[in-house]
C-alpha cells in the first residue's frame, strides 16, 4: 500500500514538473491551451487520475484554469492567488501592513533604478506624462485609478513580467489604504503627493538616480504619515 502511494505522489508531481517545465520553456504561455490529459499521460507513461491531481493542484495554486467543456488553460491572473495568499498571510497576522508598504517602495525603487539602466521607452513617456496631467484634474476615485495606471505604467516599462506579476498583487492587497490616503488627505498632503509623482518622472527621465530614489521615499513616507 505504501509502495503504490508513493508511486502515486511521484506520478503527479512528474506531472506538475512536465507543466511546469513546458511554461518555462515558452511552448505554454498565459491563456495557452494544455494538452489533452490523455496525451500527457502517455507522453510521461503515467495514469490519467495523477494528471488530474496534478492539474487539480496547480488550479488550487492558481496557475491553471479549468473550463468546462473546454480543457485546462494556462492562467492570465496568476497574480490573483499571490494576491490571494498576501489576504490571508495579513488576516493571520503572518505578515504587517508596513511590510507591505516596506516591500512595494523596494519594489518601486528597483522598477526605476531598472528603468535608468535600461532607458525609458519613448512610447511611455507620453503615457506617463498625460497621467501626471490628469492626476492634476482629478480627485476621490478618479484620482486613485489614475495614480495606479501611473505606476502600473512605470513596471510595463520595464518589460519585466514577473514585477508586473508581482507588483500587481501586492499593489491589489494594500489598494484600499492607498486609495483612503489619497481621497481622504487634506489638500497640502494630496498636492506633496502629486509633487513626489512629478519628480519620480523628470528624474527617472534625466537619469538623477539620486533624486529619483529621494522622490520615491518620499512618496511613500507621506502614505505612512497619512495612515
Amino acid at each position: 500500500m505504501k509502495e503504490m502511494e508513493k508511486q502515486t505522489t511521484q506520478e503527479y508531481e512528474k506531472a506538475i514538473t512536465y507543466i511546469i517545465g513546458r511554461i518555462k520553456e515558452g511552448s505554454l504561455q498565459l491563456g495557452s491551451k494544455l494538452p489533452p490529459e490523455r496525451k500527457i499521460a502517455e507522453e510521461l507513461g503515467i495514469g490519467r487520475n495523477s494528471i488530474r491531481e496534478a492539474i487539480s493542484i496547480l488550479h488550487g495554486m492558481g496557475l491553471i484554469d479549468r473550463m468546462q467543456g473546454s480543457g485546462n488553460y494556462v492562467s492570465k491572473h496568476v497574480g490573483e492567488s499571490i494576491r490571494q495568499s498576501l489576504t490571508v498571510m495579513l488576516a493571520l497576522g503572518t505578515i504587517t501592513k508596513e511590510e507591505i508598504f516596506e516591500f512595494r517602495r523596494v519594489m518601486e525603487k528597483a522598477v526605476c533604478t531598472n528603468l535608468i539602466v535600461k532607458g525609458i521607452s519613448y512610447e511611455y513617456e507620453p503615457i506617463l506624462e498625460t497621467k501626471l496631467d490628469e492626476m492634476k484634474l482629478l480627485e476621490g476615485k478618479e484620482l486613485t485609478d489614475v495614480d495606479k495606471e501611473f505606476h502600473d505604467t512605470l513596471i510595463q516599462a520595464t518589460g519585466n513580467h514577473l514585477w508586473a506579476v508581482l507588483m500587481e498583487a501586492v499593489t491589489d492587497a494594500y489598494r484600499d489604504w492607498i486609495n483612503y490616503v489619497i481621497e481622504f488627505a487634506d489638500e497640502p498632503a494630496r498636492e506633496k503627493l502629486m509633487q513626489c509623482h512629478e519628480d519620480i518622472y523628470q528624474n527617472l527621465v534625466q537619469k538623477n538616480e539620486p533624486a529619483m530614489l529621494a522622490a520615491i521615499d518620499r512618496h511613500y513616507d507621506l502614505i505612512e504619515q497619512v495612515m
